[in-house]
């Protein structure tokens, strides 16, 4: 599972794909949260008060298509850290085979 660092600076996490089928998000900190939110456009605007989920300490988020929405899961997702560096780990699967 692909992983990067957060910060306390609102940055993209995954840009938009429009044959995404599902998505997991994974806290891998033990101390701090994580933010992250659909955007529709090119601006970030992720933040500790204006998110689409809270990725506690050790959380996970999965959505689907099937249960979310195809809307839901292929717009591009962004991320913030409530506090310090934490870890994300994130897996995507696709309608397509490359």
């Amino acid at each position: 599972m692909p992983s990067r660092l957060t910060s306390i600076v609102a940055a993209e996490i995954l840009p938009r794909n429009t044959v995404r089928k599902s998505v997991v998000f994974l806290n891998e900190d033990a101390a701090d949260s994580i933010f992250i939110k659909k955007e529709r456009s090119e601006n970030t605007t992720v933040s500790a008060t204006d998110h689409d989920y809270k990725i506690g300490p050790g959380g996970v988020i999965a959505l689907n298509n099937v249960n979310d929405g195809s809307q839901a899961i292929q717009e591009r997702w962004t991320c913030i850290a409530s506090a310090n560096t934490p870890r994300i780990a994130f897996f995507e699967t696709e309608d397509i085979t490359r």
